[in-house]
This record gives structure tokens, sequence and C-alpha cells, in this order.
């Protein structure tokens, strides 16, 4: 067990939990991961606070660098040192970017892009190849261009899950929990769920 980055992996001025998985040439900058959570490989990842246990799939982009059609040129000259007209100043460069914000539990498929300023609920699904430009709610399933399909579960367990927040909760406690969490999101099984935990943690 433990935390494990990958050789090929840039990691700058970033966060990184306990068990995590960072995978070959991921970027992941001005960022923060949570406990358990994992990215696969080649993704870039800027400015995003991720919760714990989320998954997250190869060639994902969150929070990319735009371009400010408001200025007179939007060219990168302005951020970047590459074209000799600035200084080096990492943290200027990434001041451009606002925060992401990536709940618990959160599963992305591969090839997904997510957009500045967008907050992602605990438990969402993206799917993959999805583009994501609006905020995602606990326990939705967004495909495509911000289409969001269904939620996961009922609204009685969302609220619930959301309420227990079992990601919170002690390592050793959710291990021994594993089967509960691998059944149907039903409403009898969280309740289940719920009595577990909050008994072994009194």
């Amino acid at each position: 067990m433990g935390t494990n980055i990958s050789k090929s992996a840039d990691i700058t001025h970033s966060t990184i939990g306990e068990n995590c998985f960072i995978g070959n040439n991921t970027r992941f900058c001005y960022s923060i991961l949570g406990d358990y959570s994992y990215i696969s490989v080649n993704s870039n990842i800027f400015s995003t606070h991720i919760g714990k246990y989320c998954s997250l799939s190869w060639n994902v982009t969150i929070n990319p660098a735009n371009h400010d059609y408001h200025r007179i040129t939007q060219h990168s000259m302005l951020f970047t040192p590459r074209f000799g007209m600035i200084e080096s100043n990492k943290d200027a460069f990434y001041k451009q970017y606002g925060v992401n914000k990536i709940g618990n539990d959160v599963w992305i498929g591969c090839n997904a892009l997510i957009m500045g300023n967008v907050q992602i609920g605990d438990g969402a699904v993206i799917g993959a190849n999805s583009r994501i430009t609006k905020d995602v709610e606990p326990y939705s399933i967004v495909v495509g261009n911000d289409r969001v399909i269904k939620k996961r579960f009922s609204d009685e367990v969302i609220a619930e899950l959301l309420e227990l927040q079992w990601w919170n909760y002690p390592p050793q406690l959710i291990k021994n929990c594993i089967n509960l969490l691998a059944k149907d999101g039903t409403y009898i099984n969280i309740l289940e769920l719920k009595k577990k935990l909050t008994s072994q943690n009194e």
C-alpha cells in the first residue's frame, strides 16, 4: 500500500493524499488529490481539488488554460516564458486558472474534457469522451456535451449517501464494509451500510 506516482508524471505545487496512484505522462499541477483516488495515464489536471476514492481514466483533461480574447492579444506569450517575452514564473502561469472541485467517489471516463470553473458533485459519473462545461449534481450520470441521462440512485438513497459520507470514515471501517459497498444502491442496503459504519465508529 501507499501512494504510487509514476516516474514520468509531472507533479507541480500539488498535494497528494494517502494510497493514491498517478499514471505515466500525467501532469498534475496546483491541485489536490484526495485519499485513495487515482489518475490513469496521459491526463492533464490543473488547479483542481479532487476528493477521496475518485477514479479518473486515461487521457482526462480538467481545467485547461483559456486564452482571454478580451485582451489585445490572446497569445500564450502573456503567461508562458517559452517565447522569451516574460520571465519564467509558474505561479503567474497557473493564476489564470480558476479552481475546479471534484467531489468524492466520482468516476471520470477516458478522454473526458472538463472545462474551468466546474463543480462535480459526490458520486457522479462522467462518461467517456464527454465535454463538461456546467456543474454536475451529486450522483448524476453525464455524457456527451453536458447531457444528464439519469441519476444513479433514487433521491431518497442519494440523500442518505450525502448525509452518511462513507468516504470520510477511517479506512479500516470502510474495509470492514467492503461487501456492503459492492451491493446495489437500494435504500435497504444503504441503511445497512449506515448502521454498520456508525456502530463501528462509536
